[in-house]
């Protein structure tokens, strides 16, 4: 897997060594973006970038039909999908522009009707909340637009109170934002809530996006927040029980990890309650553990290395130092994540590209030994040793990396991946010997 690994060697410390995943699941939300013939174009751009620079995010665009639009009489875009064909959504996107030319497309109303009860969020940007107002979502809530189109939205909405010098609204599902750039402030939001304010920081920071301030936006909370909010944690779970046929989640990770970080300083118990029961009942990232190693030393307590420092220092070279790190920490908390398989990984891979293939292979090696298991963590030491010159141990690291895969949990896309890779070093290297 060199050449996937080579890439995310280069892209890691641009996107985030705190990606978390989506609530509940490892499988990317599916985005779908709405152009159609005279949409803006940062509108519908923008949020596009944020959703494919974040880990867990599967944008693509659909239109009313197939057939290419123009953006702004010069820019030919071409959609994925038409509204007949769109697959299940996660996350809609409605981005501004000549809407005005859609709201009398009575089967394009009557759909987003049907994929608001559907999807999880409903997003418009700029005039794009025109076509939310005309499928009834914005009754009764607070929203916003393009400065420009305030007052029409109003008019269109008289039961909706329309905010100015406002970049986004959050309601829950339905989130509406300002004109043009505030398209890339409300997906940032988005991915805040879903996987925390560090992880929308780290996209704004690739995206060069220096204009991204959380705090402009409004955010309704719910209930179960407002509750975590009054009386924490287990009273909320106490008082909503989780209803597993509501369209969105209880909560998301990512605001709950939100709230715990803004707490530290006033209610660092409860912040330290909020990341122990997120980690106790979901993957247990050890981006949670960075989180609860903070709110440690506001309250004064001993807490080990977060895993930037670990794996900045592993970078340099010092692999000792590294192993003697995870060995203490293992020892006084056994529980703790300092990272995963894959950021060793990666350092191991930074190594073998800077063309300091032993200490590549000293880290893909000690990886081997930390997650003996996992089928990747082989393939990693097997390109490390062909790198190395070592054919015989390439061969047999690859024989392991094919014998861990024949083991439960290891299935479609990955297991094809890595068997083929394998087995196309195996056949090579012994033509070789």
């Amino acid at each position: 897997m060199m050449n996937i690994f080579r890439c995310l060697a280069t892209c890691v410390g641009l996107v985030s060594a705190l990606i978390m995943h989506s609530q509940s699941s490892a499988k990317p939300l599916s985005v779908g973006i709405f152009i159609y013939e005279g949409v803006e174009i940062l509108d519908f751009s923008g949020p596009a970038e944020v959703f494919a620079s974040t880990d867990g995010f599967k944008p693509f665009l659909f239109a009313l039909t197939e057939q290419p639009v123009t953006s702004q009489g010069f820019i030919k875009v071409t959609p994925q999908f038409s509204i007949d064909n769109c697959p299940p959504t996660d996350i809609l996107v409605f981005p501004g522009g000549a809407t005005n030319t859609l709201l009398g497309e009575k089967n394009l109303i009557d759909w987003i009707k049907a994929r608001a009860r559907s999807s999880q969020f409903m997003m418009s940007v700029c005039t794009g909340a025109a076509l939310l107002s005309e499928a009834g979502l914005l009754e009764g809530k607070e929203v916003t637009t393009w400065y420009g189109f305030i007052p029409e939205l109003q008019k269109m909405t008289p039961e909706a109170t329309v905010l100015s010098n406002t970049r986004f609204v959050d309601n829950g599902q339905v989130i509406t934002t300002a004109g043009v750039s505030a398209g890339i402030d409300g997906a940032l939001h988005v991915v805040s809530r879903i996987k925390g304010r560090d992880v929308a920081k780290a996209t704004a920071k690739y995206m060069e996006y220096d204009k991204w301030k959380p705090d402009e936006g409004k955010v309704i909370e719910s209930p179960f927040m407002n509750t975590v909010r009054e009386k924490g944690i287990h009273a909320a779970l106490r008082q909503h029980p989780i209803n597993k046929n509501n369209i969105q989640p209880q909560f998301y990770r990512g605001e709950l990890v939100n709230f715990a970080m803004s707490m530290t300083e006033t209610k660092p118990s409860e912040s330290e309650a909020i990341f122990k029961w997120l980690i106790k009942s979901t993957d247990g990232d050890p981006s949670l553990y960075d989180g609860l190693g903070i709110v440690w030393k506001k309250m004064g307590k001993v807490t080990p290395v977060d895993r930037q420092t670990f794996l900045d220092k592993l970078g340099s070279g010092d692999v000792v130092w590294a192993k003697e790190t995870w060995h203490e920490t293992m020892k006084e908390f056994p529980d703790w994540r300092l990272c995963t398989e894959d950021d060793i990984n990666i350092v191991g891979y930074q190594f073998l590209q800077n063309s300091n293939v032993n200490t590549g292979v000293e880290v893909l090696k000690w990886n081997t030994e930390l997650f003996p298991s996992s089928p990747n963590t082989w393939d990693g030491l097997a390109d490390a040793y062909e790198a190395a010159g070592e054919k015989a141990l390439a061969i047999s690291a690859s024989e392991q990396c094919l014998a861990k895969l024949a083991l439960p949990g290891y299935s479609g896309n990955q297991k094809e991946l890595l068997t083929k890779l394998s087995l196309e070093r195996i056949t090579r290297l012994k033509e070789k010997q």
